[in-house]
């Protein structure tokens, strides 16, 4: 019975690695920071709210996960040639 439930945790555990290490998952989690923040900061630029470090998060995550996707488009047409 322990290794039954072993075996379901190492599952779960390879399923969200896979989901996190996606890149695609990282442009919409940093694009569900970044749109609302932007929404409630521009409503009153001179009030210093939580958001400015929603968006402080979003901004290096959305980064990050286009450069990885553009890497691997790279990558995929070179390899062709």
């Amino acid at each position: 019975m322990t290794t039954n439930n072993t075996l379901e945790m190492i599952k779960l555990f390879s399923i969200l690695q896979k989901i996190i290490t996606n890149p695609y998952v990282g442009v919409v989690a940093s694009l569900l920071l970044i749109v609302p923040s932007l929404y409630i900061i521009l409503e009153d630029i001179s009030v210093i709210r939580k958001e400015y470090i929603l968006l402080a998060i979003g901004l290096p995550l959305y980064i990050k996960s286009l450069n990885t996707i553009f890497d691997d488009i790279l990558n995929l047409n070179k390899d062709r040639f």
